[in-house]
């Protein structure tokens, strides 16, 4: 029957990541959470080479605050697109690219945690 989970491991997704990312750091791995890709890096012959990052400290107004901090560009031999099912980077290689030619469409799925609430004395 489906949500039969006897024999299988449930963890912590956050705990995963984080486990992950201490394994790849100590194979010399460059993580850099807190700062999102603005732009991919092309070289002259049109090959992905880095991102650069999204400029920080912007008001509503679309002008730099005090806080203002210019992006970064991140050059590396590899580059991983790892930010989500439709993120603008990932989105811009695949056009690029001509990525989803000749595949199939995107398919989602949806999951749904069930909260139960259970008296203290339980």
């Amino acid at each position: 029957p489906s949500l039969h989970n006897d024999g299988n491991y449930i963890i912590s997704l956050s705990k995963l990541v984080r486990w992950l990312g201490g394994k790849a750091e100590e194979l010399g791995v460059e993580i850099y959470p807190g700062f999102p890709a603005g732009d991919v890096l092309y070289d002259d012959n049109g090959a992905v080479v880095g991102i650069a990052t999204a400029d920080m400290g912007i008001g509503k107004d679309g002008h730099p605050k005090d806080t203002f901090m210019r992006g970064m560009e991140l050059r590396a031999k590899q580059t991983l697109f790892a930010e989500g099912a439709r993120g603008s980077c990932s989105e811009e290689v695949i056009k690029n690219f001509d990525l989803r030619k000749d595949c199939d469409m995107q398919s989602y799925g949806l999951g749904i945690k069930e909260v139960w609430e259970i008296p203290e004395e339980n």
